[in-house]
């Protein structure tokens, strides 16, 4: 067991920097395209099933109809291409390493990219869902983190462990995958680097592991256990880290607010590079263990020559490394500018909107204030727009500035260039001294790949084209997946659903009355939070549109919230919300003993 240990980690180490390059690129490249597919994907379903939001009580209608079914069907071979691509990567980079070479990253590319191909060539169709299987065997503990996290599968998960049945379904499915491992654990390299197809490749793995596949079980088994304690110790470290940067650098109000909402994004990242270990080294100890039972010499110890291809594969293999830096950069900068892209529907978390900014600590309405919410790490800034006597989109709740700003004025009634004069700080406190109402253009150019923005049209008459002009700038400025539009007057919202239908839009009502649930110009309905009752919640969530609630500002009512299971609560104080809400009694313990010891 040590021996395979010591070659293993060699034949890594050897291309280390290769490997991470690569698998880094791959993943990205692939894995954000996918997911950029899947939002849009699951945005065609719902729409075609005629739903907005997924549901436990719509799923079932959701997963049945013909756009599911394609869109999974599509999914999936994409999936299993991509995942097929980057273990023919690694293929490529291991079995260089298995004759002590260095592979160049024009040649592993290369290589993934015509490994792939051959076998689709050849109609190895069952090696692609092979590999799918495989990432699920060796990713099952980051899959598993990945599933809690998300709305309606963690339900599924929640239901299937309360059951007998449940729980015996989930050991045949873990004894399933691995009865195809077993025998097919060798697959890979008989069809990549012996040239055979997939029948013959599983005989020649069979061969390969009889009387064999007992150890060979028991050293994955250890190489992942591995993986996953060194997955567990970066989690607390980095975890660890941002507490203490919390502590000294933020106030006391939120630091365990953000140290929650970082938290979160530090998980991401860890099972990102967890699931990237997992593979990597599951292939690293294959591959010495096909070596060893197809009678190769191990690796030696020294860094011999870099393999590199010559002509057409070293040109087609630099073009795809170049193109796989391009796409993974463009897809992360997407992913920073525009957010991850899928709906909120699948967050399996309350989300928290700051309602007119964060108006507790700055002026409502203002940059001010939508800078709080986004140190308060607030999901969403909830504000109000309006249009002034030339037709500038602002943002302002009031229909007179007199309480903002001490002018007895109707803003529909004055020019832009008068109300940019208007100071809606210094009331405040001086420290806002000066600051104006903004136009909406402004607040969007802010929020922009920051914070997602709640736009509640206010009813200023027939005789405007206020939810026309919004919606075409929302979408001149490409920010739809990162906006929402709400009114208490209906016929806006039909309005802007008429300029888009992508547009996600919010009906504001302060009690439950009326068949209002089924006007397909409704995502979701906005709600006092008084009004809500558990049956409101399901009765919404079964049509698949949302229920979000104001203003939510007291602990205990915010805690009620979550148990309805709403889907957002809007609130003048994001941090406490987020505190209340998702505060487990460690963080905020920690953050305690740090600001202590700190002090």
């Amino acid at each position: 067991m040590k021996g395979f240990f010591r070659e293993t980690f060699q034949t890594i180490r050897l291309n280390l920097l290769r490997l991470a390059v690569f698998s880094m690129c791959w993943r990205l490249a692939a894995g954000l395209g996918l997911w950029k597919l899947t939002g849009l994907l699951l945005r065609f379903s719902l729409r075609s099933a005629g739903y907005s939001y997924l549901t436990m009580s719509n799923l079932f209608p959701v997963l049945v109809s013909p756009a599911a079914v394609f869109s999974f069907l599509l999914l999936t071979a994409l999936t299993s291409i991509a995942m097929t691509g980057e273990l023919a990567g690694l293929i490529t980079l291991y079995q260089a390493a298995s004759y002590s070479r260095r592979a160049g990253l024009g040649a592993v590319a290369s290589g993934a990219l015509l490994k792939t191909w051959e076998q689709l060539r050849r109609g190895n169709w069952r090696l692609f869902l092979l590999a799918l299987a495989s990432y699920l065997m060796m990713n099952c503990y980051v899959l598993l983190r990945i599933f809690t996290r998300i709305r309606p599968i963690n339900f599924v998960l929640d239901e299937l462990l309360n059951l007998p049945a449940g729980r015996l379904f989930l050991v045949l499915l873990v004894v399933g995958l691995a009865l195809v491992g077993v025998p097919t654990m060798m697959v890979f390299f008989t069809c990549m680097v012996e040239q055979k197809n997939f029948r013959d490749g599983l005989r020649r793995s069979r061969v390969l592991i009889k009387g064999r596949w007992p150890g060979a079980l028991l050293r994955l088994l250890a190489l992942n256990g591995m993986v996953v304690a060194g997955i567990g110790i970066l989690h607390v470290v980095l975890y660890l880290g941002a507490a203490v940067v919390a502590a000294v650098f933020e106030e006391g109000y939120r630091a365990t607010a953000v140290l929650l909402a970082v938290s979160g994004r530090i998980e991401a990242m860890v099972l990102f590079l967890g699931s990237s270990m997992a593979t990597a080294v599951d292939f690293g100890g294959l591959t010495v263990m096909y070596g060893r039972f197809a009678g190769r010499e191990p690796a030696g110890t020294s860094d011999g020559p870099v393999l590199r291809l010559s002509g057409r594969g070293r040109r087609l293999g630099l073009a795809a490394l170049g193109i796989g830096i391009v796409l993974s950069g463009i897809l992360t900068a997407d992913l920073i500018w525009n957010g991850v892209g899928l709906d909120s529907a699948l967050l399996a978390d309350t989300e928290i909107t700051a309602h007119r900014g964060s108006s507790l600590r700055a002026p409502e309405n203002t940059l001010p204030a939508l800078e709080t919410a986004v140190e308060e790490m607030a999901d969403f800034c909830e504000i109000d727009v309006q249009m002034t006597l030339d037709g500038v989109i602002v943002v302002c709740h009031d229909l007179n500035v007199k309480r903002v700003s001490g002018v007895n004025r109707r803003l529909g009634e004055m020019t832009w260039d008068e109300v940019k004069k208007l100071d809606v700080g210094s009331s405040v406190g001086p420290e806002f001294a000066g600051v104006g109402i903004p136009a909406l253009e402004e607040m969007l150019e802010a929020a922009r790949g920051r914070i997602r923005l709640n736009i509640e049209l206010k009813n200023i008459g027939d005789d405007t084209d206020l939810p026309e002009q919004t919606a075409a700038m929302i979408l001149d400025m490409g920010m739809e997946e990162q906006c929402v539009i709400t009114s208490v007057k209906l016929s806006y919202l039909e309005r802007v659903k008429a300029v888009s239908q992508n547009l996600k839009t919010g009906y504001i009502l302060p009690a439950a009355y009326g068949n209002y649930y089924d006007n397909p110009a409704l995502d979701f309905i906005s709600i006092r939070s008084s009004f809500v009752t558990s049956r409101l919640v399901e009765r919404l969530h079964e049509l698949g549109k949302g229920v979000h609630v104001w203003t939510v500002n007291q602990s205990s009512e915010m805690e009620q919230m979550r148990l309805l299971g709403v889907d957002n609560i809007i609130t003048d104080d994001p941090a406490r919300a987020r505190e209340v809400l998702y505060g487990e009694e460690t963080a905020a313990g920690l953050m305690e003993y740090l600001r202590l010891m700190l002090r």
